[in-house]
């Protein structure tokens, strides 16, 4: 406990000794006049018992008075404690990975809207977001702003909800004029694992890499190459396909390319797919680090303020015994 104003109430407190040394009453002089026989009237009981309830009545006026002064010092000198937050960071890093090509139009909202729902589960991660189809773009970097990526997600999402209306286009620039073929998976994959950065540093990294892996066109990268990548940075890949209710050869690859990375391949049909993959991820070890410290100043001044009101209710109190 510290009293942020101490040098407040030092004041207050210096010019209330001065007023009092100059503005006290004078004493009044000694009586010249003699009272006959003083000694019987106070020595009756009833006397003497008027003079003891008066004199605890002034020693209780008094003692009131400097309760009140004392509290109300100690609020104006702001009594507060103060705390030093050392919080930690979680070294863990989450790339949403989405596959934007013609075949993925009708299941692009869905996705944004499962990517929503896997980043209000997440506390403490880095997100980051690429999108793909002939080539890559990131649409943001990895970041712990997560009001910035829910607002890019939902307005993604209902962009591509009004396809072909008045949406915005969040994909016309990954399938640029000069280069052939779409939905080239395995350089997509490269492209977020690529997107990952302070690489010094040992990070939990994940990617949800959303895609119905139907390639049409010749990439620079194979999917299992793709793979290979993904491992040799040690990088989990959560695979995350439309639903279907039959195993395709396109979903047996995602299944081997999850399964090498130590990652699992999921379907967007299934109704605990977000929950599963958010535990998944926050089961990866994550190195902590020491985030910066900042102080908390906490203001307590409601105790000392609270005795000055009922301190000053019984001064008014007292000082009716007083007088009467």
């Amino acid at each position: 406990m510290v009293l942020m104003l101490w040098w407040l109430a030092a004041l207050l407190l210096v010019l209330a000794a001065v007023a009092v040394f100059v503005f006290r009453r004078p004493r009044p002089g000694e009586s010249s006049l003699p009272v006959a026989h003083s000694g019987r009237i106070t020595s009756l009981p009833s006397f003497r018992r008027t003079m003891r309830t008066r004199l605890l009545t002034t020693f209780a006026f008094l003692a009131v008075i400097v309760i009140t002064g004392i509290s109300t010092l100690a609020g104006i000198a702001r009594p507060a404690w103060i705390e030093t937050v050392n919080p930690e960071r979680k070294l863990r890093d989450v790339m949403l990975c989405l596959d934007v090509s013609g075949s993925m139009l009708g299941y692009d909202a869905d996705l944004l809207q499962a990517y929503q729902e896997l980043v209000e589960r997440f506390d403490g991660e880095r997100i980051g977001m690429t999108v793909f189809n002939s080539t890559a773009v990131s649409a943001f970097p990895l970041t712990d702003d997560y009001d910035m990526v829910e607002t890019y997600l939902k307005d993604a999402e209902e962009g591509f909800r009004s396809w072909g209306t008045e949406g915005t286009d969040y994909s016309w620039s990954t399938a640029p004029p000069n280069i052939d073929g779409s939905s080239l998976i395995g350089d997509g994959l490269v492209s977020c694992i690529d997107n990952f950065d302070r690489q010094d540093e040992k990070r939990s990294r994940s990617i949800v890499f959303a895609t119905d892996n139907m390639l049409a066109g010749d990439p620079l990268f194979e999917l299992t190459q793709a793979t290979d990548i993904a491992v040799e940075s040690d990088i989990r890949v959560y695979s995350l396909s439309p639903p279907s209710i039959l195993t395709t050869p396109q979903t047996q690859e995602l299944q081997s390319v999850s399964d090498r990375t130590g990652g699992k391949q999921f379907d967007l049909g299934s109704a605990a797919t977000i929950d599963d993959i958010v535990a998944e991820i926050q089961s990866q070890e994550a190195q902590r680090t020491p985030g910066r410290s900042y102080t908390i100043v906490h203001d307590t001044p409601a105790a000392p303020l609270t005795i000055a009101v009922f301190a000053l209710a019984a001064v008014f109190v007292l000082a009716w015994r007083v007088r009467s």
